[in-house]
C-alpha cells in the first residue's frame, strides 16, 4: 500500500461524498419514521394496555427561548456594522461597473461582428433542421428506407414553417425600420443601434473571456455554510461521517463576519476545538488570525457545543481605536474600565481593584502602551494614589510627575533606593490597613475589604494605591536590592489587594529569573502581547496557557498592541483567556489625560507627594542618601557610628528613615562600594565608655559622591 504524501492536498470530494452521506443519514432518522415503527408494534400486540413504569417516562425540560429580535439587532454597534457592510459593498459594486462603462461598451462593440456571425449561423441552422442531421444519417446507415422516408418527411415541415417564420419575421423587421426612418427622432436610432450592438456583443462573449468583471475577489470562504463547517470539522478530526455536528441555531452574520454555533459529538469538548483552532482555519482554508472558536456556557451552552466566529478579514490588521477615555470622563476604580476590543470591535473591559496585572512582551510591540492604560484609569479615579517607576527612564512616563505621589525614572542606585524605602512604606502601610479594617463593624465592611464608601473615607486612609513599574526586569535584577524588591512586592501581591493596593508590572524578560514564581503566582490578570517562544508566553499566561491553546509567540509582529489577556474578568480558568487589541493614548493625548486628572485631584483635594511638593522625586539629587549622610555628619567629624547616622537620619527625613538600623544603613551603602564595617573609636553617649564600633568614614561617603557627580557630568 502507497504511503500517502504529508503534502497532498485534502480530498475535497471524498469529503463532499461523505457530506452527502451523513444528509442521507438524517433523511433516514425522520422522526416519522420512529411513529410507523410503533404503530406496527401496536397492530402485533393490539390494544391491551402497556403497564409503564413513571419513572421511565422523561419528562420535558423547560424549553430555552430564543431571543424575539436577534441579538446582532438588539446591538446598536453590531447592526451598525452589518448595515454599513451591505450599504459600502453596494456602493462600491455601484461605482466600479459605473467607471468602467466606456470599457464594457468597447468590448460589445468589438465583439458584435463574431456575434452576428455566430447568430447568422445558428439561425441557418435552425431553419435547416441542422439537430435532425444525425437521426437522419443514422437511418441511412442502417438502411430502413421507410424510417428514413419518415424523418425526411418531418425536416421538409420543419424546414417551410421555419423559413415561413423566419421571412415574415424579415418582413416585419423591415417594415418597422422602414417606419422608423420616416418618423423616429435620430436619438431612436442611437440607441437601437446600440441595443443590437449589445446583443451581438453578448451573443459574441464566451465563458471564459466574461464581459463584466467581479467588483470583488471573492474570498476564500465568503459565506459560511454547513457544508462548509462540516468538511472544515471533519478535516479537523473533530467529528466523522457516521457522527457528524449539528446546528442548534442558523448560522448568520455577526459583525465584520460569519458566526455559526456548532454542536460537536457526544464526547467530544468544544475545549478540543479550541485547542485545534488552526486545523480549523486549514479546514475552511483561511488564516488562522480569522478563525476564532469560543466555548457557549450557561444554560444555553454545554461543554460540547461551540461558537464559531470567522471573520471576512484580518481584524487586527487596521490599527486600534483611541482610548475612550481621552477627551471625557471619569473612572470608578471599583468598576472595570475600557482597556481594548477584540477581535469582532467589542468593548473589552478591565478590572484592576483587588488584583495585579502582568504584562510581558518583547520590545516595540505595545507593552509600554499596554501599561500606561492601567495608569491612565487610576489617574481618572481622584482617590488613587500613584506610585510610578520607569526602568528605562525616557518620555513615556514623565506626564504623570504632576499627579504621582511618589515617581522614579531609571535605575541609578538613588532611584532604586527610593523605590525600596516606597515599597516598605507600602508593606507597613498594608499592615496598618488591615489593623483598621479589624476594627470597623460589619455593617461599614461586611467583606473586610475595602469598598468605595470605605476608600473615600480619607481619616482612615484606606484609599487605592498603584505600583505600576515598567521594565520590571531593571529593578528586580538589581544586584543588591533586587530580592528586596521581588520580596516586598510577593508580600504586596499576596496580601494588598483586599486593602486597596494595586500592583502593575510590565516587562520584555518574562522568564523566572525576571518575575520569580513566587511574585507571579500571586498576580491575577496576566496580558501577553508578542513573544518570541511559547514559554516566555506560558511565563507570562501562567501554567497551562499553551495546552489550553493559548500563546502569544504565534502573534503576529504587525499586529502591534494585540495580546492574550487572562483574568480581566475576575476569573482564573485559562479557558477564559481573551485576544484584545489595545486602545491607544498617543503621548500627546496623555497630556491631556494628565491634565485633566490633576484638576480632579486639586477639586477633590488628593494631590499628595511629589505632585503637591511634599516630597523631593527619586532620582533628584536632594533625596540622594549619599547627600543626606554627608549633611547629618559634619566635616569635623571624619568617622563616625552607623547607629549614629541612622539616628541622625531619622531625625533629618523622619518619613524616609524613620526607623532605621546600622544593617540598613549598611544595605543602603552598599552599592556605592562603602564598606561600613571599619571600626569607629568613640564614646558611647549611656555608659561614657571609649569602645570600638562598625561605623563609616565621611572621606568615604565624599568620594562616592564625586564620583557619581563625575558619571553624571558625563551623561
Amino acid at each position: 500500500m502507497a504511503t500517502p504524501d504529508p503534502d497532498d492536498e485534502f480530498d475535497w470530494t471524498a469529503a463532499e461524498e461523505d457530506i452527502a452521506g451523513i444528509k442521507k443519514m438524517r433523511r433516514q432518522r425522520r422522526p416519522e419514521a420512529w411513529s410507523a415503527d410503533i404503530d406496527d408494534e401496536r397492530d402485533e400486540i393490539g390494544d391491551k394496555p402497556l403497564a409503564v413504569d413513571p419513572s421511565d417516562i422523561e419528562m420535558p425540560s423547560k424549553p430555552i427561548r430564543r431571543p424575539i429580535i436577534p441579538v446582532w439587532l438588539r446591538s446598536k454597534s453590531e447592526a451598525v456594522a452589518l448595515a454599513r457592510w451591505h450599504i459600502e459593498h453596494f456602493l462600491y459594486v455601484t461605482a466600479y461597473h459605473l467607471t468602467r462603462l466606456p470599457l464594457y461598451a468597447g468590448r460589445l462593440a468589438y465583439r458584435a461582428p463574431g456575434g452576428a456571425a455566430r447568430a447568422v449561423a445558428g439561425t441557418s441552422r435552425w431553419v435547416s433542421d441542422a439537430e435532425g442531421r444525425p437521426v437522419r444519417l443514422a437511418a441511412v446507415r442502417r438502411e430502413d428506407a421507410a424510417d428514413y422516408l419518415k424523418l425526411s418527411r418531418q425536416r421538409d415541415g420543419r424546414v417551410r414553417l421555419r423559413t415561413l417564420v423566419l421571412l415574415t419575421a424579415f418582413t416585419l423587421g423591415l417594415f418597422i425600420v422602414a417606419v422608423l426612418l420616416i418618423t423616429a427622432p435620430r436619438w431612436v436610432w442611437y440607441a437601437a443601434t446600440a441595443a443590437l450592438v449589445g446583443v451581438l456583443g453578448l451573443i459574441g462573449s464566451s465563458d471564459d473571456r466574461p464581459l463584466v468583471q467581479s467588483a470583488a475577489v471573492k474570498p476564500r470562504v465568503r459565506k459560511l455554510t454547513a457544508d462548509v463547517l462540516m468538511r472544515a470539522f471533519l478535516a479537523a478530526g473533530l467529528c466523522k461521517v457516521d457522527d457528524p455536528i449539528t446546528f442548534p441555531s442558523p448560522i448568520m452574520r455577526d459583525g465584520p463576519g460569519w458566526r455559526a454555533v456548532i454542536d460537536l459529538p457526544f464526547g467530544t469538548k468544544a475545549d478540543t476545538a479550541i485547542k485545534k483552532r488552526n486545523d480549523l482555519a486549514a479546514g475552511l482554508d483561511l488564516d488562522e488570525v480569522q478563525v476564532w472558536p469560543e466555548r457557549v456556557r450557561g444554560t444555553a451552552g454545554s461543554a460540547r457545543r461551540l461558537a464559531l466566529w470567522v471573520a471576512d478579514e484580518d481584524p487586527y490588521a487596521k490599527p486600534s481605536g483611541l482610548w475612550s477615555l481621552i477627551a471625557k470622563g471619569q473612572v470608578d476604580i471599583f468598576e472595570p474600565f475600557p482597556f481594548g476590543e477584540d477581535q469582532r470591535g467589542r468593548a473589552v473591559l478591565l478590572q484592576l481593584i483587588f488584583t495585579s496585572l502582568l504584562i510581558g512582551a518583547i520590545p516595540r510591540m505595545g507593552k509600554t502602551f499596554a501599561a500606561r492604560l492601567p495608569a491612565l484609569a487610576c489617574a481618572l479615579d481622584p482617590i488613587v494614589e500613584l506610585h510610578i517607576y520607569d526602568g528605562k527612564g525616557g518620555q513615556d512616563w514623565r506626564s504623570f510627575e504632576r499627579i504621582a505621589h511618589r515617581i522614579g525614572f531609571g535605575v541609578r542606585d538613588e532611584v532604586v533606593l527610593g523605590l525600596v524605602e516606597d515599597l516598605r512604606a507600602l508593606v507597613e502601610d498594608m499592615n496598618r490597613r488591615y489593623d483598621t479594617i479589624a476594627t470597623l463593624p460589619a455593617d461599614i465592611c461586611p467583606e473586610s475589604k475595602v469598598t468605595r464608601p470605605i476608600a473615600e473615607r480619607r481619616s482612615l486612609k484606606l484609599w487605592p494605591i498603584l505600583v505600576s513599574i515598567d521594565e520590571f526586569q531593571r529593578y528586580s535584577g538589581h544586584a543588591t536590592y533586587g530580592d528586596e524588591i521581588v520580596s516586598l512586592l510577593t508580600e504586596l501581591g499576596k496580601v494588598g489587594p483586599s486593602v486597596g493596593i494595586m500592583l502593575s508590572l510590565a516587562t520584555q524578560k518574562p522568564d523566572g529569573k525576571a518575575v520569580p514564581t513566587d511574585l507571579r503566582d500571586n498576580i491575577g490578570t496576566r496580558f501577553a502581547l508578542k513573544t518570541m517562544t511559547w514559554q516566555s508566553s506560558e511565563a507570562v499566561l501562567g501554567a497551562g496557557s499553551y495546552t489550553a491553546g493559548y500563546d502569544s509567540s504565534r502573534l503576529q509582529r504587525a499586529h502591534k498592541g494585540v495580546g492574550i489577556l487572562l483574568g480581566a474578568d475576575d476569573s482564573d480558568a485559562v479557558e477564559e483567556a481573551v485576544t484584545v487589541r489595545t486602545n491607544r493614548v498617543p503621548m500627546a493625548d496623555v497630556d491631556v489625560v494628565i491634565t485633566r486628572a490633576r484638576g480632579l485631584r486639586e477639586a477633590a483635594g488628593t494631590l499628595t507627594g511629589y505632585a503637591a511638593g511634599d516630597l523631593p522625586k527619586a532620582d533628584s539629587p536632594a533625596a540622594s542618601l549619599l547627600d543626606d549622610i554627608l549633611t547629618v555628619v559634619p566635616i569635623n567629624e571624619p568617622k563616625v557610628w552607623s547607629e549614629t547616622v541612622a539616628a541622625r537620619l531619622a531625625e533629618l527625613r523622619p518619613e524616609m528613615y524613620g526607623g532605621w538600623k546600622p544593617e540598613q544603613v549598611a544595605t543602603a551603602l552598599k552599592p556605592y562600594g562603602i564598606t561600613v564595617g571599619r571600626q569607629v573609636w568613640g564614646t558611647d553617649p549611656v555608659t561614657r565608655e571609649k569602645v570600638n564600633r562598625k561605623g563609616i568614614h565621611r572621606e568615604d561617603i565624599a568620594a562616592a559622591v564625586a564620583e557619581r557627580d563625575r558619571r553624571r557630568r558625563a551623561a
